[in-house]
């Protein structure tokens, strides 16, 4: 028989569960937890669940895990990931990319060997949630104080991980001139299309028309320009890259995420080359709507401005002179 296990504790209510759940077995209770937030509950019979995981996946929280109905345990919490509760809004989607990130390397058996980098912004308290070394960089330079590490050590798997006020303003030389030397760390980009923990104001990425704090009126590209798109900027450089898209916005995506951070992981992790994962994701608090609409509004808005998929990759290494096709 199938099973979800909801931990109470950590559920911030943002229901992106209830809305993964094909079979619509999740719903909200009418209980508030110890932090003030009403809770989500199973209301399905353990024989309906399949064990499918989209709720466990779209939860930014760590807060579900999922049995089969052959009583195997079908998603459990990563152990490249501390117990820390994380501070992030209700909804927001660093939590799925914070999982997922800590899925990979644990997946890859590189946990032991990683140095994480975050800088000012909503991640600024990272260190507390990947279980591995981290550094804190000033804003925008976490690229340099990437390169700084990766250098002294080469055998460490070294990644930085940056919003879009972070990486695509104040770093936009950091990270431009990392990527061109072909440094060999790993970049992963958070672009939710406004500046988060410092207020909601306008980002490089902010969409055309899109209501912030700094422009009210929506974002007028006659004055501003049109938003930047960075991984096709970085993929016009000639130096080997692989260069992706992804969204944490569904479980579905996220899915797709996962495959695109862990091959990004696997270049370095071979010494190949430059590897950056562009994450589509969701500020409800800033755009000021629920956390289900800023998911619509993720697929309605930024998707065909910032299409998915695979940018740029390494060339593949010629076959010897004479070997087998």
């Amino acid at each position: 028989m199938g099973y979800i296990r909801i931990e109470r504790a950590v559920c911030k209510g943002c229901g992106r569960c209830i809305v993964a759940c094909p079979k619509d077995l999740i719903e909200f209770s009418d209980e508030l937890n110890e932090r003030g937030y009403q809770v989500v509950t199973y209301k399905g019979s353990p024989e309906e669940c399949g064990g499918c995981t989209l709720c466990a996946v779209a939860c930014p929280d760590l807060g579900i895990e999922t049995w089969n109905n052959r009583g195997k345990q079908t998603f459990e919490t990563t152990t490249g990931l501390t117990e820390k509760m994380t501070h992030y809004c209700p909804g927001c989607t660093h939590g799925v990319v914070h999982r997922v990130v800590g899925e990979v390397l644990s997946e890859l058996g590189l946990v032991g060997r990683t140095i994480g980098v975050a800088p000012v912004g909503c991640s600024v308290l990272a260190y507390e949630y990947f279980n591995f070394d981290m550094f804190e960089a000033a804003h925008g330079r976490a690229p340099a104080v990437a390169t700084g590490a990766k250098r002294a050590r080469p055998n460490t798997i070294v990644f930085t991980y940056q919003g879009d006020g972070d990486l695509a303003s104040i770093g936009g030389n950091e990270i431009l001139h990392a990527a061109n030397r072909g440094e060999k760390i790993t970049v992963i980009f958070i672009n939710n299309a406004i500046y988060g923990m410092t207020g909601g104001q306008m980002a490089p990425t902010t969409m055309p028309g899109q209501k912030t704090s700094t422009s009210p009126f929506g974002r007028d590209t006659e004055d501003t320009g049109m938003p930047i798109k960075v991984c096709e900027l970085l993929a016009a450089l000639q130096t080997p890259a692989y260069i992706a898209r992804g969204s944490a916005h569904d479980s579905k995506h996220t899915v797709r995420l996962k495959k695109m951070i862990k091959t990004a992981f696997q270049h370095q992790a071979e010494g190949r080359c430059f590897s950056f994962v562009e994450v589509l994701s969701t500020c409800p608090t800033n755009w000021g709507v629920s956390p289900n609409e800023a998911s619509d509004w993720v697929a309605d808005a930024m998707m065909d401005y910032f299409p998915l998929g695979i940018i740029k990759e390494p060339a593949k290494e010629p076959k010897p002179a004479g070997a087998k096709a």
